[in-house]
C-alpha cells in the first residue's frame, strides 16, 4: 500500500459501475485521499483508436467526478487484462473501490469476475460496493461490524476499521463467531459434552480482551457467513469489514471462503483487507 496513494476506481461506463463511486466519495471525504478513475482495453487499437478511447473516458470520468464530488482526478485508460490491469495500477494506490457487477457501457470490462480476481488478488484494501440499484454510502450512525476469527489477520482488518471508524465518527461492532467442529473421522466423533461450551467461553474472552471501550461485540454460533449476514441486517451495518484470509483455532471462521459468500450475499458495502496489509 503505497502512502498517501490514490483511491483507484475502476470504470467500465455501466451504471452499475458507477455505483462503486458512491462509496468512493465517501472514502475521499474521511480519508482526504486523491482519487485515479482507470478504464481497461482488453483489445489494443490503432494509435488513433487509443486516443479515442482516452478523450472519450476522460470526458466521461470527469464529468461523474464532478457528479458524485471527488474533486480534482486523475483519469487513465490502459490496455490488458482487466483484473491484471488493475491489479498492477493498485500498487500504488491506498485502496481500491469497485463494483461486483458491471457490463456494458464501454464494453471493456465485465465486473464480476474481474471483481473477484481484484479481491483476491490485491494487496490493498478493496472497498466492494455490490451493485444493488441504490448503493447507500456508509454513515449516517449506522455501525461498522467488523467479522474476527481470534487471529492476527482478521484483526488486520479491525485495525483499518478502528481508523475508519474514528475517522467517520462511526460505531463499531466486533463480531465473533464459533461452531464446533464436525468430526474428521470415526475415531474422532466424540466429544466432550461441555466442549461447545469451553469454545463459547474462549470466543468470549476474546471478545472481550479485544474490544476497546465503546465498541460492542457479538458472540455467535455457527456458520460465520451466515454469522456475519444475519448480524450485518440486525445491527443495520452501514460497512462490513474482514480480512480475505483467517486462520483461527480450529479454523472456526474460515474468512476466506467466508469472504467470498458474504461479498456474494450481502447488498452492503464490504471492505476486504488482505492478510499482508500494514
Amino acid at each position: 500500500m503505497a502512502e498517501n496513494g490514490p483511491i483507484l476506481i475502476p470504470l467500465d461506463g455501466s451504471s452499475l459501475a458507477e455505483h462503486a463511486l458512491v462509496d468512493a466519495a465517501w472514502l475521499r471525504r474521511i480519508t482526504g485521499l486523491p482519487v485515479r478513475l482507470i478504464h481497461v482495453m482488453e483489445h489494443d487499437g490503432t494509435p488513433e483508436e487509443r486516443q479515442h478511447a482516452a478523450e472519450k473516458f476522460r470526458e466521461y470520468a470527469t464529468a461523474q467526478a464532478e457528479k458524485h464530488g471527488l474533486g480534482e482526478v486523475t483519469c487513465d485508460v490502459v490496455v490488458g487484462p482487466p483484473a491484471k490491469e488493475i491489479l498492477q495500477a493498485s500498487e500504488t494506490a491506498s485502496y481500491i473501490v469497485i463494483a461486483t457487477h458491471g457490463r456494458g457501457g464501454f464494453k471493456a470490462m465485465i465486473l464480476g469476475s474481474v471483481a473477484d480476481k481484484v479481491i483476491r488478488g490485491a494487496k490493498v484494501p478493496v472497498l466492494v460496493e455490490p451493485g444493488t440499484e441504490a448503493p447507500e454510502p456508509p454513515g449516517n450512525g449506522r455501525p461498522i461490524l467488523v467479522a474476527l476469527d481470534g487471529s492476527e489477520e482478521a484483526e488486520r482488518g479491525l485495525s483499518l476499521a478502528r481508523e475508519l471508524a474514528a475517522k467517520a465518527g462511526l460505531p463499531l461492532v466486533l463480531l465473533r463467531a464459533y461452531s464446533v467442529p464436525p468430526p474428521a473421522g470415526i475415531e474422532f466423533s466424540y466429544y466432550p459434552a461441555d466442549l461447545s461450551a469451553t469454545l463459547e467461553a474462549a470466543a468470549r474472552e476474546y471478545l472481550q480482551a479485544t474490544a476497546k471501550p465503546g465498541e460492542r461485540t457479538v458472540l455467535v454460533q455457527g456458520d460465520a457467513a451466515t454469522a456475519v449476514l444475519e448480524v450485518a441486517d440486525r445491527e443495520n451495518a452501514s460497512l462490513i469489514v474482514m480480512t480475505s484470509t483467517g486462520k483461527g483455532v480450529l479454523k472456526r471462521l474460515a474468512l476466506g471462503s467466508t469472504t467470498d459468500r458474504v461479498v456474494h450475499s450481502t447488498h452492503r458495502p464490504v471492505l476486504v483487507v488482505p492478510t499482508h496489509h500494514d
